[in-house]
């Protein structure tokens, strides 16, 4: 019985070693298969991650996922770290808002973020050494995201509600993970710069497209200007090449400007000998001394003829402030400077005879006023109805003629202002009243409207005088009986000025007459000497205002001088 027992015993015995050994067998057999397995996801999952530009969130989410799956875990996480903060960027149970914004401070991501390397705690209850996790996760494995700078950007961190053991293995392929993610990341960034960056280029494109089509439109305006300019338009650069001239060049040159294009010095060989050194040294000084000229000289064109250039140039400065191109205006003034010398002759011609009529009326006044005495003195004699009439036109026509020699002489004279404040409104009122009271105003009827309140002007007194009452005499002249004269002083507050305006319902001066009005010796009345007006407008114009008449039937005739209301020293 003994040996029975015993060899039973020893039967069993070697029963559990053969079951222990048979399933040491199948474990070591079943570990390798599930690395396989596992291996072979895992290539599966990380050939099945393509990251397209623009794509980052669906890829991160991919990654976190994937690595919850691979390393059955509960939570995996992809996060962004900045500045002592994190955003989750990814995660495989939701939920996660990437705006945001986490404490790093005493937390595992922190301590993976500070070691720089893959982390893993199996029982934080056992080892918080490298911080907390979230609340209700015990183990942790997480790697940090480091771009090819070496920049650690974030993490990927893998949670679990237990306590568990990470092999070799489970940190390789959260670090193979988180390579994948950093690189994504690293490229987003860079393409997110690159659209930046196109943007940007495409917003300076089309700026200078603006600029540029601004610039043609600008180019093309100031040529068209430049083209319909009666003075020359020129421009080189400078190395003294032509760059542009306007078509008026072949006007006034008489060169055609296709010879100009070729040879840019056409210009100065065509200046007048005597006039050419000077041109050619202020020319060559606005390229070497930064300065500008402003010359007139004479050219001499292909058919001989000579014409008086005005020019003015300029130089045209960079940024750094070097000279790179000179531009300039050239004018023919001959015309101009032929009517100036006519001016001066007529100028000289007309002073010339000033003092000869003013020779002559001092040579005529002295007989006529002994010719007046002998007239005067027989008027005292009884003479016959005949004689008496005879000498009553002699004493009219001596008196005419001395009143015209009078007129001559004021004229001829220069005006010599000598201005004094006065009050318009009232020495109108007071020329107004003295001429309704004249024998010429009677049965006509003269009315003034002042201004409202006094008005003070810079004039000679006397010289105005005598402009307000001649103008009233023609207007009393003007009317038949029963007419009507206005006279008002209006204020051009806009010009600074005011305006004596006096008007009469007479007859209307033929609008051929009207601009000989002031013409010396124009005259419509029989008894006239033809310089009223024209003393008028020259008094008007020493005091630098302006005389103007108008005519028509139905307004009558209009007189306006006007003044300024200070007059200049």
């Amino acid at each position: 019985m003994n040996y029975l027992y015993n060899l039973y015993f020893s039967i069993i015995e070697l029963i559990k070693f053969w079951l222990k050994f048979l399933k040491k067998q199948v474990k070591s057999t079943r570990q390798p298969q599930k690395q396989l397995i596992k291996g072979k996801r895992t290539l599966e999952v990380l050939s099945s991650l393509s990251y397209r530009t623009g794509e980052l969130s669906d890829y991160l989410q991919l990654i976190a996922n994937s690595v919850s799956e691979l390393l059955s875990v509960d939570w995996v996480a992809v996060t962004l770290c900045r500045d002592g903060f994190e955003r989750v960027l990814a995660s495989s149970i939701g939920g996660n808002d990437p705006d945001q914004l986490l404490n790093l401070h005493g937390t595992l991501t922190g301590s993976v973020i500070n070691a720089g390397c893959c982390l893993f705690v199996e029982d934080t209850r056992t080892n918080s050494k490298y911080g907390q996790p979230p609340d209700g996760y015990l183990a942790y494995i997480g790697s940090p995201l480091k771009i090819p700078t070496g920049e650690i950007i974030g993490t990927v961190c893998a949670f679990y509600h237990h306590p568990r053991k990470f092999s070799v293995e489970d940190m390789k392929l959260v670090e193979i993970f988180a390579e994948r993610a950093a690189t994504a990341i690293d490229n987003y960034n860079l393409y997110q710069a690159q659209q930046e960056m196109n943007k940007a280029l495409q917003l300076k494109i089309r700026d200078c497209q603006e600029v540029e089509l601004s610039l043609r439109n600008s180019e093309e305006q100031l040529r068209q200007i430049a083209e319909n300019l009666k003075p020359v338009v020129w421009m080189y650069s400078r190395n003294h090449e032509p760059i542009y001239i306007s078509p008026m060049f072949e006007k006034v040159w008489g060169i055609p400007t296709e010879q100009w294009y070729h040879d840019g010095a056409i210009c100065l060989k065509a200046v007048h000998p005597e006039d050419r050194d000077f041109v050619s040294l202020a020319f060559t000084n606005v390229f070497t001394a930064d300065t500008t000229y402003d010359l007139e000289y004479r050219i001499i064109r292909p058919d001989g003829e000579i014409r008086i250039i005005h020019d003015q140039a300029f130089p045209i400065v960079d940024e750094t402030g070097s000279i790179y191109r000179v531009a300039g205006i050239a004018e023919d003034i001959t015309e101009r400077q032929q009517e100036q010398q006519r001016t001066i002759k007529a100028m000289e011609r007309l002073s010339e005879i000033g003092e000869l009529a003013t020779r002559i009326v001092h040579e005529v006044r002295n007989p006529l006023t002994t010719v007046l005495m002998g007239l005067n003195y027989f008027e005292r004699m009884e003479l016959s109805e005949n004689a008496q009439k005879r000498l009553t036109l002699a004493l009219d026509e001596a008196e005419r003629l001395k009143r015209l020699l009078n007129e001559i002489l004021t004229y001829a004279r220069h005006e010599v202002i000598q201005p004094e404040p006065l009050d318009l409104n009232q020495l109108t009122l007071n020329l107004v009243n003295n001429t309704s009271n004249s024998q010429l105003a009677i049965g006509k009827y003269i009315s003034f409207m002042p201004l409202s309140q006094p008005l003070v002007i810079v004039a000679d007194m006397n010289k105005l005088k005598q402009v307000i009452i001649n103008l009233l005499q023609n207007a009393c002249e003007a009317v038949t009986e029963n007419g009507k004269i206005l006279v008002k002083i209006m204020a051009l507050t806009d010009s600074y000025q005011v305006c004596l305006q006096i008007e009469n319902n007479g007859a209307p001066i033929p609008s051929e007459v009207l601009p000989k009005l002031t013409k010396p010796f124009f005259t419509t009345k029989p008894s006239g000497t033809g310089l009223g007006l024209a003393i008028v407008k020259k008094i008007v114009e020493a005091h630098d205002g302006k005389l103007e008449i108008e005519s028509s039937a139905i307004n009558g005739t209009v007189v306006r001088v006007i003044l300024p209301l200070n007059l200049k020293e």
